[in-house]
């Protein structure tokens, strides 16, 4: 489908804090949009473990491929919060040796990262938000995602990736601190974590550099309104 080949350029509008009275949105827009009206959508596993999905938000593409999606309250993200620190995957397999600490303000932190979007097909809407839809009926969605690497084809960029994603996190919680790993096998890495993550929606950079004997990584926070790339 023509959605998995172009880049949708995306920026995060809107207050950042759900204290806040606007909910944050997602606006952008599809380089070379040539289709008809389309809605995109956030869908989530229900909570019942079986095949239906729940749809957490809704939004519209324009023929004139502008893109906006009201991002979902945090009620109903309760049931998809992951572990920060497994999503961060700060501890490398196989290190024999283990230098430094990175810290949590809060160990038990949860987050939820938007790691993909689905387009319905042609002729066919979302239903309404909190719906409850069975799999099958968006097999035939194209799955929009974030960029894997923002500086892909960039001069002196080839031993370095660049990613950018939206994380929701239900409160603030501060990540910060150095560690190094060295393994038995392979190269030693490196990472700085400097992670001030608002309750709210916040955009996560993660930086790596393999073109040293030592691989390095670094985790940021950018700015709200960063705008991020999506396939």
């Amino acid at each position: 489908m023509r959605w998995r080949t172009l880049a949708v350029c995306v920026a995060l509008l809107g207050g950042s804090v759900w204290a806040q009275s606007d909910a944050p949105v997602l606006r952008g827009t599809v380089g070379g949009w040539t289709g008809q009206p389309a809605s995109v959508g956030l869908l989530l596993e229900f909570p019942g473990g079986d095949d239906r999905l729940m749809q957490a938000a809704r939004g519209t593409v324009s023929a004139a491929g502008e893109w906006t999606l009201p991002l979902p309250a945090p009620e109903r993200l309760t049931g998809s919060l992951v572990s920060l620190a497994d999503w961060l995957i700060l501890e490398p397999l196989g290190c024999v040796t283990r230098t430094g600490k990175v810290t949590f303000s809060d160990p038990a932190a949860a987050v939820f990262p938007l790691g993909q979007l689905h387009v319905a097909p042609g002729g066919r809407s979302f239903p309404s938000v909190g719906s409850i839809v069975g799999v099958d009926l968006w097999n035939a969605a194209a799955i929009l995602k974030p960029e894997t690497n923002l500086l892909r084809g960039q001069p002196d960029a080839a031993n370095r990736v660049r990613t950018q994603q939206l994380v929701f996190s239900p409160s603030d919680v501060t990540v910060s601190g150095a560690a190094r790993c060295v393994p038995e096998r392979g190269m030693p890495e490196s990472v700085t974590v400097d992670l001030p993550l608002k309750a709210g929606w916040n955009v996560v950079q993660d930086e790596s550099n393999y073109g040293s004997e030592e691989a390095t990584r670094t985790l940021t926070l950018a700015a709200p309104d960063t705008v991020t790339v999506w396939k």
